[in-house]
């Protein structure tokens, strides 16, 4: 089995009323263009829009495995993130936040969505230890020149209807979106000279003198200038085996909480909750009325039955008003790619071969802006210094020691993270 694209074992069900089920044709034949990218996320469809207009003769083919929404890029909880939570510096962070500001803009904007935003984004501490990161994080906030706004028990209690976490941060300027809708949104507003091929996965590439040749099942594509935007699935193609790892999340959807369980736990409004630890559950509501949880990770695998029950017993820790009655009515499986240090593995790794992969799980703003960044490089364009603000992906050991750390240091983090899973 090809591990160069998804075989996820669930449907992502994330609802999207707007969806006619209408598909784009696969890729046909042996056809040459300007520019190849290989995945249709974020990351790829922020590529395709800079690079059209910056080449606007260019003709430009996208390469989606399956359906746009159907693999990572939907999979996630819908955080559209443009706070800096971590930098080397509060001058970095600043410089980060507004880099991510205007790429979250831009990527509203392609997908046609208003700008008003009204749902409360924060992270929210349910242990001793996470209190503590709340308040460095808050102070890290207010030092480089970012909104953000402590919360008690009350609070938070009013926002999420659970009396689990003891204290958090407010992150103004935040956004909860529907994963599925927006990435099917932006792809229908593609530039005329970029053409979107589904379910036309990547299983070879080779470099034939100046040009790259990218094998699917059924045909063949060249150009001189190919984009590697597949995150997770970048070692199938060859790359980035020595720089990053494959995790999978998962995340779940209650059914519509009916009136009685609402009244129960007092749920109100669109809300998103992110854990103060790192393998923290994230969890959120959705405006049909769900709530969503996420949280658990495997280490370049995907978990079987038993993560419905994991993924229940953080929702019934929050919402014991709910256990026995409330289960899940969809989960699923996502993937992310990880760095040893959380840098993204970004820039011209060949000649006219560029990737922008390993988005550390924060993806949907921050992987639109380093798309387009990409396509600035590419270009000969003026671009933000990626590697001054992230720094360069570190080496990892080989298999097995790399495992047997993944396990050590993932065992370490739960300990440490107690009741914030």
């Amino acid at each position: 089995m090809s591990t160069a694209y998804p075989h996820y074992q669930r449907p992502c069900c994330w609802p999207d009323p707007a969806f006619d089920g209408a598909v784009k044709p696969a890729l046909t034949g042996h056809q040459h263009f300007d520019a190849i990218i290989i995945g249709a996320g974020y990351t790829g469809l922020a590529i395709a829009r800079r690079l059209a207009e910056r080449q606007p003769n260019y003709r430009i083919a996208v390469l989606e495995a399956e359906q746009v929404g159907s693999g990572s890029p939907g999979r996630n909880s819908g955080f559209a993130l443009e706070a800096a939570l971590s930098a080397p510096s509060t001058a970095q962070a600043q410089q980060l936040h507004t880099l991510y500001q205007r790429a979250h803009t831009q990527l509203i904007t392609a997908a046609g969505l208003s700008d008003t935003n009204t749902q409360p984004v924060f992270k929210a501490a349910a242990t001793s230890r996470g209190e503590r990161y709340i308040k460095q994080l808050e102070r890290f906030m207010v030092a480089s020149g970012q909104s953000a706004e402590l919360l008690d028990a009350a609070a938070l209690a009013q926002i999420t209807g659970s009396t689990y976490y003891c204290s958090g941060l407010l992150l103004p300027g935040n956004r909860l979106l529907n994963p599925v809708r927006t990435i099917r949104a932006v792809a229908q507003t593609l530039p005329a000279n970029v053409t979107l091929y589904e379910n036309s996965a990547a299983l070879e590439l080779e470099q034939h003198a100046s040009r790259w040749v990218v094998r699917t099942a059924s045909a063949m594509a060249e150009a001189p200038r190919l984009f590697l935007a597949n995150n997770a699935f970048i070692k199938g193609l060859g790359y980035g085996a020595s720089r990053s790892v494959t995790i999978y999340t998962y995340a779940g959807l209650t059914p519509i909480l009916s009136d009685t369980e609402r009244a129960q736990i007092n749920q109100r409004g669109e809300w998103g909750l992110l854990p103060a630890h790192r393998l923290g559950t994230t969890f959120r509501s959705t405006q049909d009325g769900r709530l969503l949880v996420r949280g658990m990770y495997g280490y370049e695998q995907e978990g079987g039955d038993e993560v419905e029950q994991i993924l229940l017993r953080s929702l019934h820790s929050r919402y014991p008003e709910l256990e026995g009655a409330q289960q899940l009515a969809h989960w699923w499986g996502g993937t992310t790619s990880l760095t040893a240090n959380g840098a993204p593995l970004w820039g011209e790794l060949r000649p006219g071969l560029f990737a922008s992969v390993g988005c550390n799980g924060v993806g949907l703003v921050k992987g639109w802006m380093l798309g387009g960044a990409l396509a600035d490089l590419a270009t000969g364009a003026a671009t933000i210094p990626v590697h001054e603000l992230f720094g360069q992906p570190s080496w990892m050991p080989p298999e097995p020691f790399r495992q047997l750390g993944f396990l050590a240091v993932s065992t370490l983090e739960k300990q440490l993270a107690g009741g914030e899973i």
